[in-house]
């Protein structure tokens, strides 16, 4: 999901000025664009997003996919923003108060605004302060499992995803996604998605592909539960605890003959975040919103215990 405030331009200006163009394989730049979307409304709010400075060739030779796992037990795995990110793993877009390593693992906060928030026509006006998490290497393909919770909190959504923002050669930048969406209009189900935006779109596809998922057991997303995406050239499967919920073929995400298949062009990247999504009308009606803080706790939480590649 995604859209316009100011808070992402800020964090796109910090989040270049710590990239360094020479930053190489086995991690690769840190970059970031995502839309927040919603099927019924073309009024929507973009949660932290980047576009790259410049053309970023793929220092991964060939593109491939690395195992990997982590539970977060060693605060090195996030490099800070304000840091040198080159022999991290993840590195994080947003401020540090934004996210801690504990006995649970890695815990990201929305944060309440500072100041009285005032709602109007669905929205509010001050946005909560949120942790945005991306990882510093690229995949072509694999799985990728993601062991988490989040709070239940109308207006707020948490994300797990796979993204791309890199450049391509004719100068457009592409907004691939595939999505794991834990969304606060209701807890009992769990969401999916896809974002793959074309030149030869009249308007961009919101929504289009979106489903809501149920749950085997545990049957709310505060539980903590393993989301899955395995991708590869021909289809996208999701699954949660270890059961296929979900596929989506290539040839089925074809609009008006033209494909909608993300991650063809460019390999993908994690990302991990919550976000307020209060910020516009579509958006906010999407998350079940806005989020009230005078009854939401003052940090609303997010909590990865592991992330996982398998190729």
């Amino acid at each position: 999901m995604s859209i316009y405030n100011l808070y992402p331009l800020f964090l796109s200006f910090l989040f270049f000025a710590i990239i360094s163009p020479s930053f190489c394989s086995p991690y690769a730049h840190p970059t970031e664009t995502s839309l927040a979307t919603n099927a019924s409304s073309t009024s929507i709010q973009k949660h932290p997003s980047f576009v790259p400075r410049q053309r970023l060739e793929n220092k991964l030779s060939p593109r491939h996919c690395q195992p990997y796992y982590t539970t977060f037990s060693d605060p090195s795995t996030v490099a800070e923003r304000n840091s040198d990110p080159s022999n991290a793993p993840f590195v994080a877009l947003s401020p540090p108060e934004t996210y801690a390593f504990t006995s649970n693992g890695l815990e990201m906060y929305l944060r309440k605004p500072k100041g009285e928030v005032h709602s109007k026509n669905g929205i509010n006006d001050k946005l909560g302060e949120a942790a945005t998490i991306n990882s510093t290497f690229w995949m072509d393909s694999g799985k990728v499992t993601y062991e988490v919770s989040c709070d239940y909190v109308p207006g707020v959504v948490c994300a797990f995803i796979l993204i791309d923002s890199l450049q391509a050669s004719d100068g457009e930048t592409h907004l691939d996604e595939i999505d794991v969406e834990l969304v606060g209009s209701g807890s009992a189900r769990w969401q999916t998605n896809i974002f793959k935006p074309s030149k030869a779109d009249p308007d961009p596809h919101y929504g289009h592909f979106d489903t809501k998922e149920q749950y085997t057991q545990n049957p709310s997303y505060t539980s903590v539960h393993k989301y899955s995406i395995s991708w590869d050239s021909e289809k996208i499967v999701w699954g949660v605890d270890g059961q296929d919920a979900r596929t989506l073929r290539k040839e089925d995400t074809y609009i008006d003959g033209v494909p909608h298949f993300p991650g063809e062009s460019d390999p993908l990247r994690l990302q991990l975040g919550i976000w307020d999504g209060s910020g516009a009308e579509g958006t906010s009606s999407w998350a079940g919103g806005p989020v009230n803080w005078d009854t939401a706790p003052q940090n609303i939480v997010a909590i990865v215990r592991s992330v996982s590649v398998e190729c």
